[in-house]
């Protein structure tokens, strides 16, 4: 082979792993799942928990989605702040904050999470 071929080799294996990063980078499609009043007091319960100042917590706006493969993203207000987690119903419930938006910067990575488990808050 001479170096002619080993650079279109080199060329198409990387455009092929780019198009395998945009598909990882998709996230699968999920629906709306309507939170029950016992997923609401597990998702304040799990939020509260991971708060510094419990009595302030306010929760407000929360959503959800279910995904195909049945993990349950939530996401929606403590206060001011945007807040993301997971919400896990059997065998025991359970919700797991994986963000707060408590700065602009987190905020933003907060908001760009929910929308892209299909979460507009």
């Amino acid at each position: 082979m001479n170096v002619k071929s080993y650079v279109v080799v080199a060329v198409a294996a990387a455009l092929a792993g780019c198009g395998q990063t945009a598909q990882k980078e998709t996230a699968p499609s999920a629906s709306a799942y309507t939170l029950t009043q016992a997923d609401v007091k597990v998702v304040e319960t799990g939020v509260r928990s991971s708060l510094k100042d419990l009595a302030s917590a306010k929760l407000d706006r929360m959503k959800a989605t279910r995904r195909p493969d049945g993990v349950i993203n939530v996401c929606g207000y403590v206060g001011a702040f945007p807040f993301m987690g997971v919400l896990t119903v059997s065998p025991k419930s359970s919700f797991a904050v994986t963000g707060v938006g408590s700065d602009e910067g987190k905020a933003a990575l907060t908001m760009n999470f929910c929308r892209k488990a299909g979460i507009e808050i």
